[in-house]
C-alpha cells in the first residue's frame, strides 16, 4: 500500500473541513445565531454538532480497537440530542472545540497500525462493518452539513 489509511481519511476530513468553515464564514454574527425557517439549528450549532459528533466517533473508534467485534452507538441518534442539550457559547469557543477534537482524533488515527483499519464493529443502524468505513462516514457527514450551511444561508436571505 502506497499510501496508509490514515493519509487517505485525513485528506478527505481536511478537505470537508475547509469547505465547512469556507461556509460558515459567509454568515455575519447576527446570522450565526439565527435559526432559518424550517430548519433545527443555527449555523453555530451546526458547528457545535459537528465537535460533537467527533467527539463521540472517536469514542466509538476506541472500543473498536479495544474490543473485539463492539456494537457501537448511532452517533446519528445520539450527536443531536447532545447538540440541543448543549450551550452554545461563542464562535470563537466552538471553533476551539472543533479544532481540539480534530487534533484528538488525527492523534488517535495517525498511530493506528495498517491492521487496525481492517477491525470489524457492528453498527446499530448498519450492521457489520470495517474500521476504515466507519471512520470514512465522518467527512461525509460534515459535507451534508456544508450543504444545510448553504441552504441555511438562502433561507436567511429570502
Amino acid at each position: 500500500m502506497a499510501e496508509g489509511s490514515f493519509e487517505k481519511v485525513r485528506r478527505k476530513l481536511v478537505a470537508a473541513r475547509i469547505e465547512f468553515l469556507a461556509r460558515l464564514a459567509d454568515f455575519d454574527d447576527n446570522e450565526l445565531q439565527q435559526l432559518a425557517p424550517g430548519e433545527q439549528w443555527t449555523p453555530l450549532q451546526l458547528a457545535l454538532h459537528i465537535a460533537i459528533a467527533e467527539k463521540l466517533a472517536l469514542e466509538q473508534f476506541q472500543r473498536v480497537q479495544n474490543e473485539d467485534n463492539p456494537l457501537i452507538m448511532n452517533i446519528g441518534i445520539e450527536a443531536p440530542r447532545l447538540t440541543e442539550l448543549a450551550q452554545t457559547t461563542s464562535l470563537q469557543a466552538v471553533l476551539a472545540m472543533m479544532e481540539s477534537q480534530r487534533t484528538t482524533l488525527f492523534a488517535f488515527l495517525s498511530q493506528l497500525p495498517p491492521e487496525a483499519w481492517e477491525r470489524p464493529l457492528r453498527h446499530e443502524e448498519w450492521g457489520q462493518l470495517k474500521f476504515y468505513q466507519a471512520v470514512n462516514v465522518l467527512p461525509i457527514h460534515e459535507r451534508q452539513h456544508v450543504q444545510q450551511l448553504e441552504t441555511i444561508k438562502a433561507r436567511l436571505n429570502q
